[in-house]
């Protein structure tokens, strides 16, 4: 795999951005029992709000996907760097007295995690090209280096100074975003512009086509919009709808997860300090997920029974062993089962997304599974919530999460045995003239 300054930016941009969005959000779970207490609300409330970090990140795909078409990378992820670290200034620098300034602040800072997220996913494929997946999954190490380190940090900024320093130090960390931002775009020419010609590669209908045979982006996107309508991600690509299914109900269980496993902890009797170590201890089995993901990158064919059907299971086991038994070594093994198969599950999946959609619909791919599973995460942290305000206890909560593993179990399992022998890389040349 050679390296160029290209590459180098675009693994380190998005390393630095999975740090800090899923560290931050995964570091609320310290704050979430206090933020209840001072506005006065309910945990269903604070835990759709806390939510809107990553879900409105998420949801903004498909605007960020057409704003990309009208302005640089480089402005757009400066941009979004800027609004990131905004979001948690403003937080630091204005007393919060209501819900709604809470809900702004977040809503910021997540416009700007998904500017950043969507040019990071997009400068990462025209990098690396068909080493996609394999350097998708290695940069992923970042979020739960993120989950390890910036709740403890959190906790300890909170206890020691007060919360607003806390989001004081997030914002001058997520200013990082800004710098990275300006280097966008740097470097030489990736192998999928290599690949494509004069057309960029999410918009190659085949990628060893002969460059003076190229047609045109625009009128090959209007062609194939006219032909196949907005459904031809999911008409061309039919297994698709596996993995829409399947990343939804990932990330759902993955917000919920990140938001209330410290105060299920406390809520089972452990210190606040001692809760906080779930979280880290959580993220070690994340890195283990990753390392046990990275060979079945090789292997498409294991890659589903190994690497989303085992997972769901072994999260579905952990969430309802907890209904049962609560003692510290019990939570921590809660901890690491449930960090490893959450982090192979994702690993697995996004590295699919190329195994399963053509170039042409890779940004389209990344748009629409991004989009709906921010709404899936928001409403998971909102019914999360509320399952524990009704019941008032969270081992319901994580019952329900069991269930909602158990479910993702049988998608997978359908789409095992419903694929063929090696997945769908091109829509179906016959329906699409294009092609021929």
């Amino acid at each position: 795999m050679g390296v160029n300054a290209r590459k180098i930016h675009a693994f380190f941009g998005r390393c630095l951005h999975t740090f800090l969005l899923h560290g931050t959000v995964k570091a609320y779970g310290v704050i979430l029992e206090g933020t209840v207490s001072s506005f006065h609300t309910s945990h269903a409330m604070v835990g759709f709000i806390f939510t809107f970090q990553t879900s409105v990140a998420s949801m903004t795909a498909p605007v960020v996907n057409l704003l990309q078409g009208r302005l640089s990378p480089r402005i757009v992820a400066v941009v979004g760097g800027f609004l990131a670290s905004a979001g948690f200034i403003f937080r630091a620098v204005i007393p919060l007295t209501a819900l709604w300034q809470l809900l702004v602040a977040l809503t910021i800072t997540g416009l700007g995690f998904g500017m950043v997220n969507f040019v990071t996913l997009v400068c990462l494929k025209d990098a690396f090209g068909e080493e996609y997946p394999t350097v998708s999954t290695l940069s992923v190490f970042s979020t739960y280096i993120g989950i390890c380190t910036l709740p403890p940090l959190l906790e300890y900024l909170t206890r020691n100074f007060g919360e607003r320093v806390g989001m004081l130090v997030f914002g001058g960390l997520t200013s990082l975003l800004v710098v990275s931002g300006i280097f966008t775009g740097v470097g030489g020419e990736s192998p999928s512009d290599k690949a494509s010609g004069n057309m960029p590669s999410e918009c190659t209908m085949d990628a060893e086509a002969d460059k003076d045979d190229a047609v045109p982006v625009e009128k090959v996107r209007q062609e194939c919009d006219d032909m196949t309508g907005h459904f031809s991600l999911f008409t061309e690509h039919r297994e698709f709808l596996f993995l829409f299914v399947s990343v939804i109900l990932a990330y759902s269980s993955f917000l919920s997860w990140s938001i209330y496993l410290v105060p299920y902890g406390e809520y089972l009797g452990l210190n606040p300090v001692t809760a906080v170590w779930l979280s880290t201890i959580g993220g070690i089995g994340g890195f283990f997920g990753k390392a046990f993901g990275l060979p079945l990158l090789r292997r498409q064919g294991l890659a589903i029974p190994l690497g989303v059907i085992i997972p769901t299971i072994l999260m579905a086991v952990s969430y309802g062993i907890t209904l049962f038994q609560d003692g510290l070594g019990i939570l921590a093994a809660m901890s690491v089962v449930s960090g490893f198969s959450i982090s192979l599950w994702a690993c697995i999946l996004s590295a699919m997304i190329p195994w399963t959609v053509c170039d042409y619909h890779f940004k389209d791919a990344i748009a629409t599974l991004a989009f709906f599973s921010g709404a899936a995460g928001m409403m998971g942290g909102l019914i999360t919530g509320a399952v524990f305000d009704v019941s008032e206890s969270y081992r319901y909560s994580f019952a329900m999460l069991a269930v909602e593993c158990l479910a993702g179990t049988v998608v997978s399992s359908l789409w095992y045995w419903s694929a063929s022998e090696s997945p769908v890389k091109k829509p179906d040349i016959e329906k699409n003239p294009l092609l021929n």
